[in-house]
């Protein structure tokens, strides 16, 4: 949920929505319901309006007090609409955007959406939140969808969101901020890749049902998270890296496999990631040093317009390859095979393809690099 400064939202609802004597906007419940979902998108611009505006920290600080006064008076508003007529077709965007702000009403919106709007064929956009629901309520929701929507491709998209969730929780375990809570025993950890396998399987099987946000198919992705769940027990240090079988951004046939006998670094990137075009500059820099000794750079792509990522590597002289992702972008099947989900994301390999190092910037790149490259009898000295 976006935020808006209050003195815009009171406007919004005193002047544009109006308010009749016993404090709800005039006209019908469903012409109410579509102007609380107009207001929803108002304060996401408005809010990003303000932002740009003042990225001062007292202005990301005002931006954000006005956001939290002015979402306040639209949810009383909106619940209050919700209760009254939740059962109507329009009231499901409002469902919506109450959902994406927060999770405080989810076993009220999910009763909603479970009595009025299970046949609803949009109803695969509230999944990724849900699942994500620590108190469980959102996932029990979604585990009831993937059974019994009479919707086929609303079932595979829950069957997607919980194995999706499942494998998340798996290659996040243990990073702070996340809410997790306590690591995953050993028990618990088979027992959420049981339950990825189990869905994300059951999610291959659904058909051309398109995801229910971003591009694709549910079964295309499915795939591309299961060959990530494989790759779990690999994609660590001291384990051999997992192949990579396609095309550059330049439209070449490459293989990952093609560098054995070099130390390889691989870099996850996208010219909508600023830490991965900052690294640029450095990234040449180290081609250039070593140049002549065994030693390769390959980037992995995450931009979902081929022709932007070509040109982006042509301008800033990136004379590595680049594999390119796809259309899906940052969700392309090589970084959910690779468990990808913070860019930049590098992984060092040595001559024989086993990851000796990772990270999430250029720190230590040449230090690492330097210590593999004296491995394999040609070190490289100096900067």
């Amino acid at each position: 949920m976006a935020r808006v400064a209050i003195g815009l939202v009171a406007a919004c609802f005193l002047a544009g929505v109006g308010a009749g004597q016993d404090g709800q906007a005039p006209g019908s419940p469903a012409e109410q319901l579509k102007r609380l979902r107009t207001q929803a998108d108002d304060i996401e611009a408005t809010f990003l309006k303000e932002l740009r505006a003042d990225r001062s920290s007292d202005g990301v600080t005002k931006a954000n007090d006005n956001h939290h006064r002015a979402i306040q008076e639209w949810r009383k508003t909106a619940l209050a609409a919700l209760r009254k007529s939740g059962d109507l077709p329009d009231a499901f965007p409002v469902i919506e955007a109450v959902l994406d702000g927060s999770s405080v009403e989810l076993v009220e919106m999910a009763d909603l959406l479970r009595r009025h709007h299970a046949a609803n064929p949009a109803l695969g956009k509230v999944f990724h939140g849900m699942v994500q629901d620590h108190q469980e309520h959102g996932r029990a929701f979604v585990e009831e969808m993937a059974e019994k929507s009479p919707v086929a491709a609303v079932r595979g998209q829950a069957a997607f969101e919980l194995g999706w969730q499942a494998k998340w929780r798996i290659t996040q375990d243990g990073v702070r901020g996340l809410g997790f809570g306590t690591k995953l025993t050993d028990a618990g950890r088979e027992a959420q890749t049981a339950r990825a396998e189990k869905y994300l399987t059951r999610a291959t099987t659904a058909g051309d049902a398109p995801m229910a946000y971003g591009k694709g198919t549910v079964a295309a992705h499915a795939r591309a998270e299961l060959a990530g769940l494989k790759n779990l027990a690999t994609l660590r240090v001291g384990k051999a890296a997992p192949d990579i079988v396609g095309e550059t951004v330049e439209g070449a046939k490459f293989k990952l496999s093609d560098t054995r006998g070099k130390v390889t670094v691989v870099v996850f990137w996208a010219t909508w990631c600023g830490p991965c075009m900052r690294m640029v500059p450095h990234e040449k820099k180290l081609v250039e040093r070593l140049q002549g000794r065994p030693f390769a750079l390959v980037g992995v792509n995450g931009d979902d317009d081929r022709v932007k990522a070509r040109d982006a590597a042509r301008d800033k002289g990136m004379t590595w390859p680049s594999f390119w992702s796809g259309v899906d972008g940052a969700d392309g099947p090589i970084a959910r095979a690779w468990n990808v989900h913070t860019w930049p994301t590098v992984y060092v390999l040595d001559a024989r393809g086993v990851i000796r190092f990772t990270g999430h910037g250029d720190a230590k790149l040449d230090e690492w690099v330097d210590e593999l490259l004296a491995e394999v009898g040609n070190g490289a000295r100096g900067r």
